[in-house]
């Protein structure tokens, strides 16, 4: 009777053991989604530094329109210039041409439409120079604000410590809960109690 009672504390131990080292506890729950979390958390490392380098295409083209820009204002200058010089040539022509009213006819109207088109290039060019500056400069600070955003983005990302350790498991076992641990901790004592006094 005694052993069969024994034997019977032996497999309702077992079996609260077994059910408890096969069913999955909150720990192992948590370590999942903390690991799903590193990985969307990698995937956003990533996207940072898919950005840093559009960062980097968009300020090499940044840097190659101020490039244009400056050759655009020296064209500008350039043409006020010329322009300027055209009008001091016009001024000798008119005083020279005063003789010949026929030619003076002719060429002034000419002179005058000729310098209007040279003042009105300059202007939609000088025009254009400041709306490439504006955007340069607004450009740039976006560019800026997005290495900033990166940067923070990055850092928050590389403080994310690594998943803990299940303290429920050991050598890749399972360890039974406490309820399974007392059942057969008195199972085991209930035996050797009936052992010791048989």
């Amino acid at each position: 009777m005694k052993v069969k009672l024994l034997s019977l504390l032996l497999v309702f131990a077992g079996v609260l053991y077994w059910q408890d080292s096969t069913s999955d506890d909150a720990m192992d729950k948590y370590i999942e989604e903390y690991k799903q979390f590193q990985a969307k958390a990698d995937s956003v490392t990533e996207l940072a530094d898919s950005l840093k380098e559009e960062i980097i295409i968009a300020d090499n083209e940044s840097r190659a329109a101020e490039s244009r820009a400056k050759v655009l204002s020296r064209q500008v200058n350039t043409l006020r210039d010329e322009t300027l010089s055209m009008e001091e040539r016009a001024e000798v022509m008119k005083e020279t041409l005063l003789d010949t009213l026929v030619l003076a006819r002719q060429l002034l109207p000419l002179k005058d439409s000729i310098i209007a088109k040279q003042k009105e290039t300059i202007e939609v060019q000088g025009g254009q120079v400041k709306e490439l500056e504006s955007a340069l400069s607004s450009k740039d600070n976006a560019l800026r604000m997005a290495m900033i955003r990166g940067d923070s983005l990055q850092a928050v990302i590389n403080l994310i410590p690594p998943a803990p350790k299940n303290p429920n498991r050991m050598f890749g076992f399972k360890l039974p809960s406490r309820k399974a641990s007392f059942a057969v901790g008195l199972a085991m004592g209930l035996g050797a109690g009936i052992l010791v006094i048989k």
